[in-house]
This record gives C-alpha cells, structure tokens and sequence, in this order.
C-alpha cells in the first residue's frame, strides 16, 4: 500500500498491482444497501469512454461496502490542475470531454451526482475523464430522477435541496459549476466564505461547532435554492458573455431552463469556442493569442496597457482602447476578425 485517507463517505487507498507494477487506486465506499438503486459494482467495470475512468474490478465487500479499482494518475485531479490557471480554450476542452463521458453515462441511465474539480481526474495526455463512482445511482426505467444525494453540499443543484430530487439535469447543473471554475470563477470551500455579515455574527456566538457548520450549511442550502452561489463578476474580464449564458443557462434554479441533455451541452460550447479568444495567464501575466499575434494585459500605474510582441519584443500597443479590463480585452478579440 502506497498511501491512504478518509474521504466523506468511504476510505480510499493507493497501490500497485504485483504482477503488472501497475499504480491503482481502491476506493471502499459506502453503497446503502437498495440494490434498486445502487449500480452493480460489475456494472461499473462494463463502462467503456475515452472519458471515464477505466475500472479495472469492482465488486460488494459485504453488506456496507463496495468498491472499485482504478487507474492512478500522477497527474492528479482537476481540483490541483485548475489551479494553474488554465485558460479559456483548455477550460472548455476539459468540459466538453467531461460532457463526453456524462453522455456515455446518461445513455446507460446513470447519473454520477457528485461532478466537481476533485472527481474528475487528468490523465497523462491531459485528457479529462470522470472518476469516484461512490455516488452514482441508475434511475429505474419510467422514472426521471432520484432521490438527492447528501454528499457535497456545494455542488449540489437546487432541486436536491428544495424536493430531494436529482435527474439528468442535475449533473448538467454541476457541470456548469464546474465550467465557472474552469474559467476561473471564485468558488470558496469554506463554509465562513458563505456567510454575510450578520450571518457570521450569528455564527461565531454558536459555542458548538456542530451548530456551527448546520448553521452555515443551512445558509449555504439558501442561497444554492436561489441560485446565488456563482458570482459572475468574479471570472476574469477575458471570459466573454457568451459564456457566461451558457454557464446561466447549465445552472438555472429550474431543471426544465437548461440544456435537456449533456450533448446538448456540448454541443453549445463546441459552437461557442470558435469565437473564443485563448487567454490564459503566463507567469501572472493575462496573455492571449489571436490570429498568429500575441497581446498580454499589464497593470500599469496609470491603469491597465495592451502590449504586443513584435520580434520577440514586448511592445506597448496604443490602438486598444477601453475604460475597464474587460473592454480591453474585448477590443483585443475583436482584432481576430
């Protein structure tokens, strides 16, 4: 055994296989005990899709626990990968192969209910692929939903908090939570980030921790039932509004307001990203490639500058205007055409 940890509702381990050499990864997982709609562990070895986890054996250890072995990637998940600020065009890649997957999935009527950064991992060529099946149900032919998992509160969408559903829409939902931190959208883990002012007042006069964090879960449940979680105005100004609607659209408080299916989801950013300008930032620096050139945001003391690269130069570009980052960054996309 290489490594182990608790995770929220099982235990996970790293090895390596003896005779291959092979590194894998053990995930024992609490399955709940209703067979009609937990998804046979052998099941979940059957799944083939470039973009979901390969699983090398699965199987019940008794009646509290399955498991599943997979890959291991040195690369690590999504969660550590994003931090490097990845940039417009890799974010919608990395979406779309997740979409890939959650179709091949949802062709097979299950659902994953847990899509965040921590579960999709990054194999060795870059590739996205949906990994930690601990919470994936199979909705019963005839019906349309589930009922809501209690893993994640962060992620989950309004209607498991409202009605303790969750359908297909539910994981388009959390993978337009997912897109927003792609493209760099503040997301916070704490649960205090959460809180307005007078909810921490009421907070930090609470002399239990337990009542602590049900205190703040319930604010935090408010807030996802109103769909106040993702603050636009936090994405860099280089994420262009055409985005930002798909992002609206895939998480709307209303199921039947966004895209019917992760194809369909797919599908629009496909669309969307041949009008994408691929920014990202270079050593803290926003640089973009447009049309063969290259232009960089730099923050100056008389306010924000457009430089282009001329002969391997950084050279001051006086022909973009704007009063904000953003219209400057919106003249620079305009240039491509």
């Amino acid at each position: 055994m290489l490594g182990f940890h608790t995770v929220w509702n099982g235990y996970l381990f790293f090895g390596r296989n003896r005779v291959s050499g092979v590194r894998v990864a053990i995930k024992f997982y609490y399955w709940g005990g209703d067979k009609t709609l937990h998804v046979e562990p052998q099941a979940l070895s059957e799944i083939r899709s470039p973009n979901v986890i390969e699983i090398y054996d699965a199987g019940y250890a008794d009646i509290s626990y399955a498991y599943f072995v997979t890959p291991y990637y040195d690369a690590g998940d999504a969660d550590e990968y994003l931090k490097r600020n990845v940039g417009n065009l890799a974010a919608l890649d990395l979406t779309c192969q997740l979409l890939n997957g959650l179709t091949h999935l949802h062709q097979q009527r299950l659902l994953h209910r847990d899509l965040k950064p921590e579960n999709i991992y990054i194999k060795d060529d870059g590739v996205a692929v949906i990994g930690d099946f601990g919470s994936i149900k199979k909705i019963p032919e005839g019906n349309s939903a589930v009922p809501g998992s209690k893993h994640s509160m962060l992620y989950r969408p309004p209607e498991s908090i409202d009605s303790n559903q969750y359908g297909f829409t539910g994981d388009v939902y959390q993978t337009g939570v997912f897109l927003y931190q792609a493209l760099g959208g503040f997301l916070p883990y704490e649960e205090i980030a959460w809180l307005t002012v007078s909810e921490l007042k009421h907070y930090e006069g609470l002399h239990s921790p337990g009542d602590q964090t049900m205190f703040a879960d319930q604010c935090l449940r408010t807030k996802i039932s109103k769909g106040r979680i993702l603050d636009y105005a936090s994405l860099p100004a280089w994420v262009p509004e055409n985005l930002k609607r798909i992002i609206r659209k895939a998480c709307h408080t209303d199921p039947e307001s966004r895209f019917s299916t992760a194809s369909e989801f797919r599908l629009k950013l496909h669309d969307a990203r041949r009008n994408v300008a691929d920014w990202k930032v270079i050593d803290a620096v926003p640089t973009c490639n447009v049309g063969g050139r290259s232009f960089r945001l730099i923050t100056s003391p008389q306010g924000s500058i457009v430089e282009k690269r001329v002969g391997g130069n950084w050279r001051r570009a006086n022909n973009f205007v704007g009063e904000s980052d953003q219209e400057l960054c919106r003249a620079i996309d305009a240039s491509q055409g």
